[in-house]
């Protein structure tokens, strides 16, 4: 049940994080409901700027999940727990990312056909696809009515997705043998 509360909390946290990052509509429904449910950790966490990247948020969620990490697995410490907890947000930011970019394409695939759909998801959903994708149209531009771009950055962050477990799996045996005492 922990477990549950701890994600959907994160990911609320990451999706504010998103869509701040992406500089769209923060005052759209959907954010705003976001921000109510998230209110006591906007007041300590939601102003932390740096170079105009909301660093508070990322830093809430890392807190978050690195103070769940520490009370389930003691045993691997102060570092270990930090280590997952930044693998584990860095992981649920490019999953967020992922789906975001699914919902565009099927989005974009329900406009194609004719039915408009005009709710505060949709257009939030809409805003935060073209600003993930466009960074790739940029390198790749449509051609002949085809946009390989949401292919391409879902490719991409697939690839650091798989990037980033190796990597956790290499570093976690490491972390807890020299906690552990194996």
């Amino acid at each position: 049940m922990i477990v549950q509360v701890v994600n959907i909390f994160m990911y609320l946290i990451l999706f504010l994080f998103i869509v701040d990052l992406t500089k769209s509509d923060r005052y759209n429904k959907v954010a705003r409901a976001i921000k109510m449910i998230l209110l006591p950790v906007l007041l300590l966490f939601d102003r932390m700027y740096f170079k105009n990247l909301n660093i508070g948020l990322l830093l809430a969620a890392i807190l978050l999940y690195w103070a769940f990490s520490f009370y389930m697995i003691p045993d691997l410490g102060f570092l270990g727990t930090l280590n997952l907890a930044v693998f584990k947000v860095c992981m649920t930011l490019i999953g967020i990312m992922k789906f975001l970019i699914i919902g565009g394409v099927i989005l974009s695939w329900v406009y194609m056909f004719g039915m408009y759909v005009s709710n505060s998801f949709t257009a939030l959903l809409q805003q935060l696809y073209e600003a993930i994708v466009s960074v790739f149209r940029n390198i790749i531009p449509p051609t002949a009515g085809f946009d390989l771009s949401p292919l391409i950055a879902f490719f991409i962050l697939q690839l650091s997705e798989r990037a980033l477990s190796i990597l956790l799996l290499e570093i976690i045996p490491r972390i807890s043998s020299n906690y552990i005492n194996i």
